[in-house]
């Protein structure tokens, strides 16, 4: 079952099932783990195209939680091009990155997966993503700060992962670093936000979203 509804000017295809609902832009679909369009629309449309090559979804898909996530959309956004999109965002779509930064219209959630899983091994941290397993930077910033460290001083300086280096700024982005059978996601609303790793990722919650990616 399926109906249309409406984000700001955007327009979304809800699909219903037994345990979620998801929400995808209404010209695609989830196929075979990829967000497929009708063949008669062009792609492009519902797609970021970053520096380095890929397309992210604008609007991206509803989904319950993390397993769902990795259950469903194989090609899912990982944090690496997360901050890409930020930085891209901010210079020339300034909708979508307060959309991101600030949970206003056009994103359709207010905490969007950034396609990370954690998993302590007895030499350090690892993070699996849609590409598979390795270890953390080490560089990578692995204690909480609340508050917090500076969303520009990270988006600027990631590690090559793209997580908050050591030495990152001070600031008000809330951040709670990596933990075992964790996920990260990135929360936002009109007046706060927050860089969360520590998610457990059988949380349930219809407002949680994630961003696929496409190539050409």
């Amino acid at each position: 079952m399926s109906r249309i509804v409406q984000e700001g000017n955007l327009h979304f295809r809800r699909v219903r099932g037994r345990q979620s609902s998801l929400v995808v832009p209404t010209h695609s679909q989830i196929v075979n783990g990829e967000v497929d369009v009708k063949e008669h629309y062009d792609w492009k449309e519902d797609y970021v195209k970053l520096p380095s090559g890929i397309y992210v979804s604008r609007q991206g898909t509803l989904l319950g939680n993390y397993n769902q996530v990795e259950s469903t959309l194989r090609e899912r956004i990982k944090p690496s091009e997360f901050v890409e999109l930020l930085r891209y965002a901010r210079e020339n779509n300034s909708d979508l990155y307060n959309g991101i930064t600030e949970g206003r219209s056009p994103c359709p959630w207010k905490s969007e997966f950034i396609g990370a899983r954690f998993k302590k091994k007895e030499d350090g941290m690892y993070m699996i993503t849609r590409d598979g397993e390795e270890k953390l930077d080490e560089d990578t910033l692995m204690e909480d700060k609340t508050p917090g460290i500076s969303l520009e001083s990270w988006i600027e300086n990631p590690t090559k992962q793209g997580f908050p280096r050591k030495n990152v700024n001070k600031g008000s982005l809330y951040f709670w670093h990596p933990r075992d059978n964790s996920v990260a996601r990135f929360d936002a609303d009109s007046g706060s936000a927050d860089l969360y790793c520590g998610g457990n990722p059988s949380d349930r919650d219809l407002s949680f979203g994630v961003r696929a990616i496409r190539r050409e």
